[in-house]
């Protein structure tokens, strides 16, 4: 016996001294005692035994929920039932996926119709209409650079002020409004004692001493040329109606190549960017009808329906689990706080002990077959899942969910 086997027997007899010198007696409900774990030393030392809590699991188990959202229509399992392969477990409201297929099969017939439109010869229509198009976008160049024109003229007058002409035919309109004014004023004096006729006399003078003031004002604003605000605004008109005119010609230009090109027929280029819709759209066809698919959920595999999480009504987030469906032809057990100084300890095909209270206390026997390779936090704790197969019987009365406690033999 080794020195470690040693010093465990003699821990043993220790208590065993003390509980017959105290007078201690086993409990008396008559369940038998989970043993002692016996726990690895800070100093290194391994121990002979490594023990943990653990859960009875099944021998397979899988969190199952929808690949897409929606409302649950319908759950057709209950907890507890079992279930083969391919068997339906629920399913989604699919109003609106079913419409999204339609509406995806209808863009499919659009862009296989545009396809084979593009593949066909020009009709004479079109061609009319192409010619059409060059027609009206010459006239929108002309259009364009006679504004140009306009704009362009009265920018050069403005800058150049009025002319001798220009100021005489504003003297002129002042002649004339003054002349207007003293015929008016005559007619006024002459009705000055007929009632009734004088007042719109006075009137009509009142109307002539006006235009005579606007005449001035127009030969004082001749004079002074053109302001700076204003030559600002012509030059800006300018400016736009050069750009105007750029992109007239240039879809003058477009509309041109566009002849051609239907003139010409389809071109290979023409066929591939037909063709690329054609594609996309079958590819939105096959996502909608994998959508209304996945509107179903299956069973992966034969098992038990454990939980189910949501009900009919709720909303069913993408990826998030609706039901639990466990394996339990075989089950096993899965440790739950099995620190990191332990687990190193632990290897593949090691025996155990598992005690499950539930059943009074039953002692089973495992064999370790799988150490987790990550860890995870438990209550503040970094642990590592070790999962064991229990040799037992479909008459065990061993339940999924059920507590447990193991002890791995490390001899």
């Amino acid at each position: 016996m080794t020195q470690r086997r040693v010093l465990l027997a003699l821990m043993i007899a220790s208590i065993v001294i003390n509980l017959a010198v105290t007078g201690c007696a086993p409990s008396a409900s008559g369940g038998s005692q989970a043993p002692v774990p016996t726990a690895s030393t800070s100093g290194g030392e391994i121990p002979d035994v490594i023990s943990a809590e653990a859960v009875v699991v099944p021998y397979r188990e899988a969190n199952l929920g929808f690949r897409v959202g929606g409302t649950i229509q319908q759950v057709l399992v209950s907890e507890g039932d079992t279930v083969t392969a391919g068997q339906e477990l629920a399913e989604l409201d699919t109003r609106d996926m079913e419409l999204a297929v339609r509406q995806a099969e209808a863009g499919l017939a659009l862009a296989q119709a545009q396809l084979a439109r593009t593949k066909a010869s020009a009709l004479p229509e079109q061609v009319a209409l192409a010619e059409a198009d060059v027609s009206v976008a010459a006239a929108n160049v002309a259009s364009a650079k006679a504004s140009l024109q306009g704009i362009e003229a009265s920018l050069r007058k403005a800058v150049a002020g009025p002319t001798e002409r220009d100021i005489q035919i504003a003297q002129k309109q002042i002649e004339l409004a003054k002349n207007q004014l003293w015929g008016a004023q005559g007619q006024r004096d002459a009705l000055g004692g007929v009632p009734g006729q004088y007042e719109a006399a006075q009137g009509a003078a009142a109307v002539a001493e006006t235009q005579v003031a606007i005449a001035e004002l127009q030969l004082q604003q001749l004079l002074a040329g053109t302001p700076e605000e204003d030559l600002a605004v012509l030059k800006a008109q300018v400016t736009q109606t050069q750009s105007s005119v750029l992109i007239a010609e240039a879809q003058l230009e477009k509309a041109r190549a566009q002849l051609a090109l239907v003139k010409a027929g389809a071109r290979a280029e023409d066929i591939a960017v037909a063709e690329a819709p054609v594609a996309q759209v079958e590819v939105s066809l096959t996502q909608a009808r994998n959508a209304l698919a996945d509107a179903v959920l299956t069973a992966p595999f034969n098992g038990t329906v454990g939980t189910i999480l949501l009900d009919e009504g709720e909303l069913a987030a993408p990826q998030v689990p609706v039901l639990i469906l466990g394996d339990v032809s075989m089950l096993r057990v899965r440790t739950l706080d099995l620190g990191e100084a332990d687990v190193s300890h632990v290897q593949i095909g090691q025996q155990a002990v598992v005690t499950v209270d539930a059943l009074g206390g039953k002692q089973l026997k495992g064999t370790v077959v799988r150490i987790a390779p990550s860890a995870t936090e438990r209550r503040g704790d970094t642990v590592y899942a070790v999962t064991l197969d229990l040799d037992v019987g479909a008459a065990s009365g061993l339940k999924w969910g059920m507590s447990a406690f193991v002890e791995i033999s490390l001899q």
